[in-house]
Parts: C-alpha cells; sequence; structure tokens
C-alpha cells in the first residue's frame, strides 16, 4: 500500500461502534457505545484519547464521523482513503473469507440478513451511505468467521439430517473470530509461544467462548448465527429448541415477533427486567435488585460451564483469557466466573488467568492490507 494511501476499518457491533483510520499504524480512531441514558464516545489520536458528546445521527453514520475528525484536526481527507473495510458477522461458507464487497457480494449479505440481523441489517446501512463516497476507494468484507474454518468437523455439526444441513449451510460458524485473532498475536508476544491449551472468553454485549489446541480453534460458543451461546446483553444464548417451537405453536409469536424477542428482549435485558448493560446490573445488584444479581449469575454460570467443558475437550487448561469490554473491565465478572474452579487451578489471582485488551481494528487493518484491490 503506498505511504500516501490510508485504510479506514469499521466494526460495528450489537451495541457499539468502533472506527478507525490506519496508515503503517493507527492514526485516529473513535469508540461509540450505546448506553441506557444515550451514546458515549471516546476518540483517540495517538496516545492521546479524549471523550467526546456522541448523538444519534453521529453513531448511524460512524465513517463519515471519523473522517469529519480526521479532517478538522489535518490528518486526512476522504481523497487520501483507498480501502475502507467492514466487520461481517454472517452465516455461511461464503463469508468465511475476507472479500472484495461488489455487488454480488452485497446481494448474499442481503440474502442473509434474516439469519443474524442484529450485525447484517447496520452493516448494510454503512454500506449505503460510503458507497458514494467514491469509485477509486475499495470496499473490503473482514470476515468475523475464518477463523473458525478449519475447526474439527465434529464441533462444526449439528445433529441435524446430514442432506439438510448441506442443503442450507446449517453449521457451526463461529464468531469474534477477528477477536481472537488479535488475542492470539498478543499471547505470543507475552508468552514468546502459544501454550497447548487455551480457552478465551470475549465477553461483551455479545460474548463467545472458545477453545484453542496449539493455537487453533476446536470448538466456540456461538455457532450458525450469533444467537447461540451464553444469554448476552439481549440475545438470548442457548434455549431448547423445542421451547422454541412452543412459542411458535402456542405462544402467540410469529416468527417476526419471536425473533425480535431473541435477538432484542432476551439475554441480561429479559432476565432482569431492565438494562443488557452489565456495569448498570452490577449497580442495581449492589442496591438490593434481585433481577440484576439473578441475571449476572447466569451469565456467569454459563461462561464458566463453558470453561469447564472446553478444559474437558482440550484435555486440561494452560491460559485462561478475558478480553472485551466485560472481560477486560469488569473485575467483579471475572472474579464470579473463577469462583468454583479451583479444581482447575483457576482463580482470579492465578498466573493461569490473565486480562489481554482485544484489537480488533489493528486486526483488520492488517488484513485488509492483504485482500486484494487498489
Amino acid at each position: 500500500m503506498a505511504m500516501d494511501k490510508k485504510i479506514l476499518v469499521i466494526n460495528i457491533g450489537s451495541a457499539s461502534k468502533k472506527c478507525g483510520l490506519y496508515s503503517e499504524s493507527e492514526l485516529c480512531s473513535v469508540h461509540m457505545e450505546k448506553t441506557s441514558d444515550g451514546y458515549i464516545g471516546t476518540i483517540k489520536v495517538g496516545d492521546n484519547k479524549e471523550d467526546v458528546q456522541i448523538i444519534q445521527t453521529d453513531y448511524d453514520d460512524v465513517g463519515a464521523y471519523l473522517m469529519r475528525v480526521a479532517g478538522e484536526k489535518n490528518i486526512a481527507q476522504i481523497s487520501d482513503v483507498n480501502k475502507i473495510g467492514l466487520r461481517v458477522v454472517a452465516p455461511g461458507a461464503f463469508f468465511q473469507e475476507d472479500k472484495i464487497i461488489d455487488d454480488n457480494y452485497i446481494q448474499a449479505l442481503t440474502l442473509a440478513q434474516e439469519m443474524a440481523p442484529l450485525h447484517i441489517t447496520p452493516v448494510l446501512e454503512e454500506l449505503n451511505k460510503i458507497k458514494m463516497w467514491s469509485d477509486d476507494i475499495s470496499l473490503l468484507g473482514i470476515s468475523d468467521s475464518v477463523f473458525y474454518k478449519d475447526m474439527p468437523t465434529e464441533a462444526k455439526l449439528y445433529g441435524l439430517p446430514k442432506e439438510l444441513a448441506e442443503e442450507h449451510g446449517i453449521y457451526r460458524y463461529g464468531y469474534h473470530g477477528i477477536s481472537m485473532s488479535s488475542v492470539l498475536d498478543k499471547i505470543k508476544e507475552l508468552k514468546g509461544d502459544v501454550p497447548e491449551k487455551i480457552i478465551i472468553c470475549h465477553l461483551g454485549s455479545g460474548s463467545t467462548v472458545t477453545a484453542l489446541k496449539n493455537g487453533q480453534p476446536v470448538d466456540t460458543s456461538m455457532g450458525f448465527t450469533p444467537l447461540e451461546g451464553v444469554p448476552m446483553g439481549s440475545r438470548v444464548g442457548n434455549i431448547d429448541a423445542g421451547a422454541v417451537l412452543y412459542l411458535l405453536k402456542k405462544g402467540g409469536l410469529d416468527a417476526s415477533t419471536l425473533e425480535e424477542m431473541l435477538y432484542k428482549k432476551s439475554g441480561l435485558l429479559g432476565l432482569s427486567g431492565k438494562t443488557p448493560f452489565v456495569k448498570e446490573l452490577i449497580d442495581l445488584e449492589k442496591a438490593g435488585d434481585i433481577g440484576a444479581g439473578e441475571a449476572l449469575t447466569v451469565f456467569t454460570r454459563a461462561v464458566k460451564k463453558y470453561i469447564g467443558a472446553y478444559s474437558a475437550i482440550l484435555g486440561g487448561l494452560d491460559l485462561l483469557v478475558f478480553t472485551a469490554t466485560i472481560g477486560e473491565r469488569s473485575e467483579y465478572i471475572r472474579a464470579k466466573i473463577c469462583s468454583g474452579l479451583e479444581h482447575l487451578n483457576i482463580s482470579l489471582d492465578s498466573p493461569k488467568v490473565v486480562v489481554i485488551p482485544t484489537n480488533e481494528m489493528a486486526e483488520m487493518a492488517k488484513r485488509a492490507i492483504y485482500t486484494s484491490g487498489n
């Protein structure tokens, strides 16, 4: 990539948006988060961080917002950008590669929208905005699931008839793979090599627990879509398929209403009846709110179950990693998860338990360099 050309990367999560501008290193970035009161944001330029006021229109058009900031600070203009990479969370083998976003890609993404609406819909909306910037900018889909592409077959299969699974591509694809790649690189830097048996807990509004053996994923908690796994901010996580069928048949819910409930009204929000945000739930629990405490216990117990199950699959555990917003920021949550795992030689102050900040943005920028384009 020419020295004067820049890469913009956009990471749209279920309750946050991150955007960064890169050359040989990060030039500037913004991190926006939804809260119960609206939005909060942090601008980073070099080593300097600044909390900023974020409004709905800023959040809706995060790429344009960061480029406006870059222009105001004389860092870069849109004409300096030749690649834009977007994190893509979508089921299917088609999306298990980093690719140029062309008409065929957008068509495939639109078809997959109903399977992962929480993530695909805002990506399509962002694409509609940035496509108009310039014909000279290559748009790239950075796969969030390619990390799991070579996961063992037995970890990918559901107990469906094989022909049906093949026809519809219903397999465990796994997500938060960009984060896992970032954390794995940092483990190599910290340890000098990669421990044989690792479990990484990416805990945020969406959460993933992944088991790695010799640096390769062997199982992960999210599946065909990002709906599976531990209960999340507003997503249900694991649920008996029979319960879903019952709600369709007897609960008076049609498919659209049920989808809305499972994705946006369940998880920590549904359990507590108050909020999907862990920090707020901790404050509520301390104030005596029983529902908030119960929601946190269900969440941490689910993570603990995955750690136990994956320790069995790995045949032990050398390193337990916490990352992402909740994993990095909340010692309280880490303590609740580690409590009771002493039989695995896990405790909060054990050297085998570490906090490693993820850097999905830098990982995306690195991969965007090597994805075909200008």
